[in-house]
């Protein structure tokens, strides 16, 4: 005569419902907290990359500005209206403020000058690059406008502050927050030994860079 087991002995016990409520409050528990670590990983990184981003756009301004300060050419240029302007002008009272060089060291074709009329401007939070395709009778609008830093949430250019480092007959090194300076002649075509740039940004701060000024 055989004996048969019960079924619950032939079975294992099931979950009662107890613990599967427990379990599943567990796993929502783990799941919360991991995705809330991983939401902190992905904001860290998302800022970590903005920075590098705004940091970058500084680093090829100051680049850029460097370059064209370095290659500033003794070559006077004139305006729509024919008079010469010195390679180098600057007037802090402008709206929107620009810088305006002349600089070398431009690759031209056959014939073509290595010379080329560049600014920098300000603007409504961006810094931009402009450029003009001829030296002289260009006028005030250049014919392509390069955003270097651009006005964004959180970044952006408060305020820029330009100051000539030169040589003055009277006073030995001084310091000029315009040029030609005031009182000079805007004909003169006399360069500044070097030119401060000072940006005030918002999100990193006052960032300044002291260019020397190459005579080409």
């Amino acid at each position: 005569m055989s004996l048969r087991r019960p079924p619950s002995a032939r079975y294992g016990r099931g979950f009662t419902l107890l613990e599967l409520i427990v379990s599943l409050a567990v796993f929502a528990l783990v799941s919360v907290m991991a995705y809330g670590g991983l939401r902190a990983v992905l904001e860290a990184r998302a800022l970590t990359d903005e920075s590098a981003a705004r940091l970058a756009e500084v680093q090829m301004a100051m680049t850029l500005l460097g370059r064209d300060l370095e290659q500033v050419a003794r070559r006077p240029a004139r305006d729509g209206l024919g008079e010469f302007q010195p390679p180098i002008r600057h007037d802090g009272l402008r709206v929107p403020p620009r810088l305006e060089v002349i600089r070398a060291g431009v690759r031209g074709g056959a014939g073509r000058s290595s010379l080329q009329r560049v600014a920098w401007e300000m603007d409504e939070g961006s810094l931009y690059r402009l450029y003009w395709s001829a030296l002289d009778g260009g006028g005030e609008t250049p014919v392509g406008r390069m955003p270097v830093i651009l006005r964004r949430e959180g970044f952006g250019l408060r305020d820029w502050e330009l100051r000539f480092h030169h040589r003055d007959g009277i006073e030995g090194l001084t310091t000029s927050a315009f040029w030609p300076p005031l009182g000079g002649d805007s004909q003169d075509m006399a360069l500044p030994l070097a030119v401060e740039i000072i940006l005030d940004l918002e999100g990193i701060g006052r960032v300044s860079r002291l260019f020397p000024v190459t005579h080409s």
